[in-house]
């Protein structure tokens, strides 16, 4: 299934559905009502010019099934059948018969090539075009479903459960407007279905009409207020319409209900974190790592990530133990790296910075070419070189060739944005070693990878100051 749009806030993704999103799913399955059903799997019978007619060979057949049918001897129906169906002149009528009674064995994978059997027999025949393309859509074949179930409203079999399918068919495609369309169509058709009603808001969604979406969701909502997706949708589509505060009083509305999962848990906590409320957060993402429900390591360590880049190094801190706790022993190699970084930032921006330069120490140890560490390392290195410049000259300088050893190693690497960080800081070294000709060779190189405005102007300056030094 296709993934629906996916919505933006601030800095950070706030986004309601995982990458694993799925189109919400059919709750009234239109293959569960007794009376489609009855249709579905019902004795043969002609309709006009939409279904082959039957001779007498068939007629006696289907009289010699049915004493089978009625003591409930499917198997010894479908094999009397299939007898019938070897023949070369076998009736569209026998194979759609037979596919019947193995959709009704649960033989679905061989049901299908009797009913293509049936069609190709008699190209218009509604109900075996409708029972296939049925069988397709549980199956999740929405392209290959499209083609019957289109063939059934040319066929004169329009109704709301075929526009409903035929909407879902094109929604799960990500063909939006014809998806839209064919919902328009099945509820006036249905006008009281939720699953097209929520079709219909879940395209909307995609196609950016946002206030729609929220009017029909709201609608949905009043009638239904138990139904956490109604809920869940109309958060994404205040989320799209830059409305935070109104997507987490609809996630915390879920969250009351005990039908808030993972995910709505996690977007809630972004959220409050966007919205300046990490006190808020916290107690979410604890919940999240603190329940039975299956976690990935990705999303545990993206809880400590929003955190510090919203330099929230407090709220960062108090779960990142609780992360290591239950991750640490299954995080991938790059997982380690990206975690044991950011708890390296977290210390330093809490001063603990024995702490973080041993993590940085042993992350540069175990991943050489990790561009963030490196400079993250540097930059310690860089700031206690500034620290010592005046009291200590000779520790000043091991400290500033620690740093530049790491910055040159960080400027060969091919990000071009950790190289042009390199450069430019490792310019800013040499420029307080009064080295300034050398510093304003790395400072271009840095501002032509990444031009910004205030660095052109320190350029012009160190090159002011080489002047004077070489006059």
């Amino acid at each position: 299934m296709k993934k629906i749009i996916l919505f933006s806030l601030l800095s950070i993704n706030l986004t309601l559905f995982s990458k694993d999103t799925e189109i919400a799913p059919l709750e009234e399955k239109v293959w569960s009502n007794p009376e489609f059903v009855k249709s579905f799997m019902g004795s043969y019978g002609i309709m006009s010019e939409v279904e082959p007619k039957i001779g007498r060979k068939e007629q006696v057949l289907f009289e010699d099934i049915a004493e089978m049918i009625e003591d409930e001897r499917i198997e010894d129906v479908i094999n009397e059948l299939k007898e019938e169906f070897d023949e070369i002149d076998s009736n569209a009528a026998v194979d759609f018969t037979l596919a019947n009674f193995l959709v009704q064995e649960g033989k679905m994978g061989e049901s299908k090539d009797y009913y293509k059997s049936a069609i190709r027999k008699f190209p218009s025949f509604l109900r075996a075009h409708k029972n296939l393309g049925l069988l397709e859509v549980q199956d999740g074949n929405f392209s290959s479903a499209l083609p019957h179930l289109i063939k059934c409203v040319e066929l004169g079999g329009a109704g709301g459960d075929l526009y409903g399918l035929i909407g879902y068919c094109y929604l799960n495609q990500e063909l939006f407007a014809s998806a839209l369309d064919a919902y328009r169509m099945a509820l006036i058709f249905e006008p009281s279905s939720k699953d097209w009603r929520l079709g219909k808001a879940q395209c909307l969604l995609s196609l950016e009409r946002f206030d729609d979406a929220i009017a029909l969701l709201s609608e949905l909502i009043q009638l239904n207020q138990n139904q956490k997706e109604f809920w869940l949708f109309q958060a994404n589509a205040y989320l799209a319409s830059e409305k935070p505060e109104l997507a987490a009083a609809n996630l915390a509305i879920v969250d009351q209900m005990k039908k808030a999962d993972t995910n709505s848990k996690l977007l809630l906590g972004d959220i409050y974190v966007t919205m300046g409320l990490p006190e808020l957060a916290i107690p979410q993402y604890i919940e999240v790592l603190s329940s039975e429900e299956k976690l990935s390591s990705e999303k545990a360590i993206r809880m400590v990530e929003v955190l510090a880049r919203s330099t929230n190094w407090k709220q960062a801190a108090e779960i990142t133990p609780k992360v290591s706790e239950k991750f640490a022993k299954s995080f991938s190699p790059q997982e380690a790296n990206q975690f044991d970084s950011l708890r390296a930032e977290i210390l330093f921006a809490l001063n603990k910075k024995e702490e973080a330069v041993k993590a940085l120490e042993a992350l540069v140890e175990r991943d050489p070419m990790n561009g963030r560490v490196l400079i993250l390392l540097a930059g310690h290195y860089g700031s206690s070189f500034k620290e010592k410049l005046e009291t200590d000259i000779l520790l000043a300088d091991k400290l500033a060739a620690k740093a530049i050893f790491l910055y040159e190693r960080a400027a060969n690497l091919e990000d071009s944005s950790i190289k042009s960080s390199a450069l430019m800081r490792h310019g800013q070294i040499l420029v307080r070693q009064k080295k300034y000709s050398t510093a304003v060779k790395l400072l271009e190189r840095s501002h032509a990878l990444k031009p910004r405005e205030s660095l052109e102007k320190y350029i012009s300056q160190v090159r002011r100051l080489a002047d004077l030094s070489n006059s």
